[in-house]
């Protein structure tokens, strides 16, 4: 200890400690002069075109000459010598495993540089996050995770205060809001749109006042600054050892002196960029990707700028001061002047740096990736809530962390969008794969314990995760009987449609009481049988719903039954009962005209002469296709042998074992099963001619299917019918040298389709699907893309399973497919699309709300980011559809919704991956399946609630394990705890965002969400904390701000002065106020309110319950 307080007192010696970190520590601007803030810094990609450790360590220099522990240990270095010099850092993934391995000396260095302002965190979070394809939830956690490291480690002095999101390719709303009530005061953007931004320098409003969410109006306001050159140093001026500009040679008996032509060259530059702004304040980057591995030649030169700079503006009564600053003391200086700003209300997408690079791309780059994404996120969820639920050992919080990072990187903006190299997407896999993997410790525990009633009993089951995507599970493909555990993150009961992969056979499935419920089983699609990567024996999924508590655990019992295990269960039926049936089908075949035949036996009967009128489904088989020709044919049911009911069962029972014409005897032995059995053993139990059009449906809604093309033609609800059609297309990518503008490529960042129509696919199969839980539409197309179509018993949406790929490439041109929903929606080109994932935001065609806009590429120009949520609405419908990952979509044309699926090219874009977007496995091109849900819903109508909530539930579906029981009977399985509800139902309006351990004493992080409009009814909510879980008891809670870095009664709110007022909606919804605080009652009541898009954050001491 003696030693270290040597080492603490020797370092001190260097510099004198002066304790103003933040604001204090800034150089004051003057009044009269222009004040040029040099500010160094680099920007370091948390993975790009190297992986993170290849970045930080500098390995692979081949790629890119960059190693971050070099920059750090350089910087800290050059900082510590010169008390003036400046520096800010952004990304804290790297800084913090670079912290981990200095020494104490060097660790009490960075904490008195930071103390001292010297060296200060600006965003702050895991990694600049994308603003994109990211969520909110996960931008929080990320932000929340980074800040977390800096508050612990340097206190006050390492919050940061602005935002610096220099590189990610377009700007929300949402962020904006977030960072607002993390407690930033400015945010600082490199890259808008050029017609943007030429708009902006002509009219000074490089500077604005962001309102970021208008329900929450001024605390979602917060300063936004452009950068004049992106993040780069002005041309000239780069004095990094990855730069060939001139360095400032000051040997007057040199003959390379250049410090006058030098200073005079950094005055022109620096009076043309004062022009853009309105105060006298001027923020110049010095810095840029990987800069500062030798800082000692930056601060160097720059030294000598600032000094040489000030002597001739002295000299020469130019009124000119450089010093070195940072993006904080900017903001500092710039709010000292007091200027009137204007005001911004939308958003910075879409993002294009030229007229035909639109970069509208990467929203779907890298599809399997993206949904990798959204699915790490849950497993985070489930882990943190699980942790503290189950009252698990804290030692588990390593595994819990590792995870936290993962998905902290997945936010970078060259991971979750796609705009990386593929070594470096299959490390960001890699990663996230193993922290999933390693988190399941957590479920695994909370699971046993919640179930078996002790931590320290052997756990049953093995809880095995499995590929669903691929209806791939080893575990129950390869069990007699297995038990399904299913989890359900969010706060309110949920009906989730279950599909597990097994092998053919009969299924029985018991809910957790033990009652047997009902169950379909159904074929897997052929294109998911042959997507390359699925190493899978099943060929059918068993299928059932689950009724889901809120942060609840449920567990079923599934075992596969052979026919004969019946065969003396129901003995006392006669034996000639299906002998009959042959008597009741030759009645009815003789006044109804049907023929049914067994698929298999289709090629010995190739013609069809008898025909029924409608779609008729019988019992709960499969497969039925059916035709009409008299549509009178079956008019007087009550004329039947056996009414219609009789018939269908005795149809869907007798078929199945009169397969192959095999009739039974009055007095042959047989097995005894029932019609679910029956239907489970055929593959296609019955085949009939369709009539023209016919439905698939449930209690909800319709829908109507054109039989001669396969296409649903209509959505009918009981009060309202809306024309739909679901076309698979293609856009073919425009192909060039990158040269020029004219010549730009569709890549990994841009999308540019070769024409303004896109190329339809051709269906060549349909197929249908009837039973008692799901009713499906299948169709094939000839260019490897397959849709199915599913309606699900006692759910108010239809589902859209989507197969694409391989993407063929031998006409050698890259495509880039997508699906468009056509209706007859009366949209007038708008349509609209949410922000990361929360609010919804007004788009309309070929128009930008701030600017007028030239569109040369007129599909690019309209594209958007689609995180969760798109829709269109006229004043009797809204057509929502909720993906299961972040997309690029739009409404291209009146009444349609397109969204771009999957994307597969051959050339670069030329803006810095230096790779093709052409992702392989197993030497085919990648094949991606995903979903959307479509909901029609009246707008203006508590339907809304509905919709808010499904996308809350899409974001966070529930996750399933399977456990092989082969050696657990069901008797056993019973005796267990399989039902878990940590939560009670919250009310309507409210997400429980976050229930995350904090600390080893009792403390959690607790974050409610109200996701209403303000628009809507009773948008302000009651929320007792004290009496929201059932076996945690909250003792007492402080509010903190969204960050979780700052108590609540501490954060300040800067005011500006703004030109004009900031309208009340921006989406012309409603007419509110915005001006009202809402941040809602503060202090240590457990009763609170939460009001309309607000998200209340506390630190809570609880104690856990029996």
């Amino acid at each position: 200890m003696l030693l270290l307080l040597l080492i603490f007192a020797a370092g001190s010696l260097a510099v004198p400690l002066q304790d103003k970190c933040g604001y204090e520590s800034c150089t004051q601007a003057e009044p009269g002069v222009l004040n040029v803030h040099i500010v160094p810094h680099t920007h370091d990609d948390v993975g790009w075109l190297k992986t993170v450790d290849q970045y930080y360590y500098g390995s692979r220099n081949n790629i890119q000459k960059a190693g971050v522990q070099y920059i750090l240990d350089s910087v800290i270095k050059e900082l510590w010598q010169d008390p003036k010099r400046r520096f800010i850092y952004v990304e804290t993934a790297f800084f913090w495993k670079w912290w981990m391995h200095q020494s104490d000396d060097v660790r009490h260095k960075v904490d008195v540089l930071v103390r001292q302002g010297r060296l200060q965190f600006v965003g702050g979070a895991w990694s600049m996050n994308d603003e994109a394809a990211s969520h909110y939830q996960s931008t929080i956690d990320q932000f929340t995770w980074g800040l977390r490291k800096l508050f612990e480690t340097f206190d006050t002095c390492g919050i940061p205060r602005v935002g610096w999101q220099i590189d990610p390719f377009g700007h929300s709303r949402e962020f904006a809001s977030l960072l607002a009530n993390m407690g930033y005061d400015g945010l600082f953007l490199g890259r808008i749109d050029y017609q943007d931004k030429m708009a902006r320098l002509q009219g000074k409003n490089m500077e604005m006042l962001w309102r970021g969410d208008d329900d929450l109006g001024k605390p979602s306001d917060i300063f936004t600054g452009v950068l004049y050159n992106t993040y780069s140093p002005p041309p000239g001026f780069c004095f990094d050892i990855l730069c060939d500009d001139e360095p400032i040679i000051d040997d007057p008996y040199s003959p390379m002196f250049n410090v006058d032509s030098r200073v005079s060259s950094f005055f022109e530059r620096i009076s043309q960029m004062s022009t853009a702004y309105r105060t006298n304040n001027v923020l110049v980057t010095m810095g840029d990707d990987f800069h500062y591995q030798n800082a000692g030649m930056w601060f160097r030169n720059l030294d000598k700028l600032i000094s040489y700079a000030n002597m001739k503006s002295a000299k020469d009564g130019l009124n000119i001061k450089l010093f070195y600053s940072t993006p904080n003391c900017y903001l500092k200086a710039v709010k000292d002047s007091n200027p009137t700003l204007p005001t911004k209300q939308d958003d910075f997408f879409p993002y294009a740096s030229d007229p035909t690079a639109y970069w509208t791309g990467y929203f779907t780059s890298r599809p399997t990736t993206k949904y990798f994404e959204r699915q790490g996120n849950a497993y985070l969820q489930m882990a943190k809530n699980l942790q503290v639920l189950g009252d698990l050992p804290e030692h588990n919080k390593f595994v819990l962390n590792e995870l936290k990072s993962a998905m902290g990187v997945m936010q970078h903006h060259d991971a979750v969008t796609g705009t990386e190299k593929q070594h470096v997407a299959d490390d960001y896999v890699r990663m996230l794969d193993a922290a999933v993997e390693n988190s399941l410790l957590i479920a695994r525990q909370a699971f046993s314990k919640l179930s078996q009633g002790d931590a320290l009993k052997p756990a049953i089951f093995s809880y095995d995760r499995c590929s669903f995507n691929e209806s791939s599970c080893p575990t129950s493909e390869n069990s007699r009987q297995f038990v399904v555990t299913i989890y359900n993150p969010v706060g309110w009961n949920v009906l989730e449609p279950i599909r597990i992969p097994v092998k053919k056979g009969i299924y029985e499935v018991y809910a957790p009481n033990g009652d047997k419920i009902s169950s379909q089983l159904v074929t897997i699609p052929e294109p998911v049988l042959n997507i390359p990567t699925r190493n899978s024996e099943a060929t059918h999924e068993i299928v059932f719903i689950a009724k889901l508590h809120p942060l609840g655990i449920k567990s079923f019992y599934i075992k596969k039954i052979s026919p004969k295990t019946k065969r003396n269960a129901e003995i006392k039926r006669k034996n000639d009962y299906y002998g009959n049936i042959n008597d009741y089908w030759k009645n009815i075949h003789q006044q109804t005209d049907i023929e049914i035949r067994n698929i298999e036996n289709e090629e010995e009967n190739r013609e069809f002469e008898e025909k029924i009128p409608f779609p008729m489904i019988i019992g709960n088989m499969e497969k039925i296709i059916i035709d009409k020709t008299d549509i009178n044919m079956l008019k007087d049911k009550q004329d039947l042998p056996v009414g219609v009911e009789e018939l269908e069962r005795l149809v869907g029972e007798g078929n199945n074992l009169l397969k192959g014409n095999r009739y039974l005897g009055k007095n042959e032995n047989y097995p005894i099963l029932n019609e679910e059995e029956m239907r489970m053993l055929s593959d296609e139990p019955q085949l009939v001619e369709r009539p023209d059009e016919y439905y698939v449906e449930n209690e909800y809604l319709k829908l109507r299917v054109d039989n001669s093309t396969g296409h649903v033609t209509h959505m009918l609800l009981p009060d309202r019918t809306t024309n739909m059609r679901i076309q698979m297309n293609y856009w073919t990518g425009f192909i060039g040298d990158n040269m020029e503008p004219a010549h730009r490529s569709s890549g990994a960042y841009i999308f540019r389709p070769k024409t303004t129509i896109p190329y339809p696919l051709n269906y060549k199969t349909n197929t249908n699907i009837h039973g008692d839980i799901v009713q499906e539409i299948r169709a094939d197309t000839h260019e490897h893309a397959s849709s199915c179509l599913r309606i699900y018993k006692g759910l108010n949406y239809f589902e859209h399973d989507f197969v694409i790929g391989p993407i063929d490439i031998q006409d050698g041109e890259g495509k880039e497919y997508t699906v468009r929903y056509e209706t007859n929606v009366a949209n007038r080109g708008i349509f609209f699309t949410d922000s990361n994932g929360r609010q919804m935001l007004k788009r309309t065609l070929n128009q930008r709300p701030q600017y007028n806009v030239t569109l040369r590429e007129p599909i690019a120009g309209n594209y958007y980011p689609v995180t969760n949520e798109i829709y269109i609405q006229d004043d009797n419908t809204r057509i929502v559809i909720l993906t299961d990952r972040s997309q690029g979509g739009s409404s291209l044309e009146e009444g349609s919704i397109e969204l771009m699926l999957h994307r597969r090219l051959l050339h670069d874009d030329a803006f810095g991956v230096g790779e093709a977007l052409n992702e392989t496995a197993k030497n085919a091109g990648l094949v991606v399946r995903g979903r959307h849900r479509l909901l029609n819903i009246s707008p203006g109508t508590n339907e809304v609630l509905i919709e808010r909530k499904m996308a809350i539930q899409m974001h966070l579906s529930p996750i399933v394990f399977v456990s092989n029981a082969d050696d657990v009977t069901y008797e056993t399985w019973i005796k267990l705890n399989n039902c878990f509800k940590g939560l009670k139902v919250l009310p309507d309006g409210v997400h429980l965002l976050t229930l995350e351990p904090w600390s080893s004493d009792k403390t959690l992080l607790l974050r409610i969400e109200n996701y209403l409009d303000k628009s809507m009814e009773n948008s302000t909510v009651d929320v007792d904390l004290g009496d929201i879980f059932n076996n945690l008891k909250i003792l007492s809670v402080r509010e903190t701000n969204l960050a979780a870095n700052q108590w609540l009664e501490n954060m300040t709110k800067w005011e500006w002065k703004t030109e004009n007022d900031f309208s009340n909606n921006s989406n012309n919804y409603d007419n509110v106020n915005n001006n009202e605080k809402v941040f809602g009652k503060m202090g240590n009541d457990l009763k609170i309110q939460v009001k309309a898009k607000q998200i209340r954050t506390f630190l809570a001491k609880y104690e856990n319950m029996e």
